[in-house]
């Protein structure tokens, strides 16, 4: 008896298996995913503890630029240049009509007596230098992207 049942279990179990292999596998019903493209280039607010808006161009010198328009540029110093400053004496910028080059000192921080030269990220005619940063140097160093910026200038070639 207890033969019998045994052998009658896995005739069951091959039975279900059997009618298993028949049927379709069970799906979910899981909408497909649509891949999200990445974006072309994505840069982080704050890197190294400095803070690095996406909207500007940035050169290696430690300035940023900002297209105003079709041929107004502003350009500022960098948080890390900003930083590194830290409490300044005096912003020497150039008067307005000269022409800056792109890479060249144009700017320069004076501290204790040493000064530091911050190299143009454009090339073009200085049409405006912001008067306040030069009345308080100490602005540039509190709002570096904002009130801070240090000149205007005109590059025709600017992209």
């Amino acid at each position: 008896m207890t033969v019998l049942l045994v052998l009658l279990t896995f005739a069951l179990f091959i039975l279900i298996d059997y009618y298993r292999s028949k049927k379709p596998a069970m799906q979910l019903a899981v909408e497909p995913r649509h891949a999200v493209p990445a974006p072309q280039h994505v840069v982080p607010l704050v890197v190294g503890g400095f803070r690095v808006p996406a909207h500007l161009s940035y050169h290696p010198g430690h300035t940023w630029a900002l297209k105003e328009s079709a041929e107004l540029v502003r350009v500022g110093m960098d948080d890390f240049a900003a930083r590194l400053a830290g409490k300044l004496d005096r912003i020497l910028a150039p008067e307005r009509g000269r022409w800056v080059r792109q890479g060249q000192g144009a700017i320069s921080l004076k501290r204790d007596g040493a000064k530091l030269a911050l190299a143009s990220p454009i090339e073009g005619t200085v049409v405006e230098v912001n008067d306040a940063v030069l009345r308080d140097p100490d602005l540039a160093r509190r709002d570096p992207y904002g009130e801070g910026w240090l000149m205007l200038v005109s590059a025709p070639d600017a992209k």
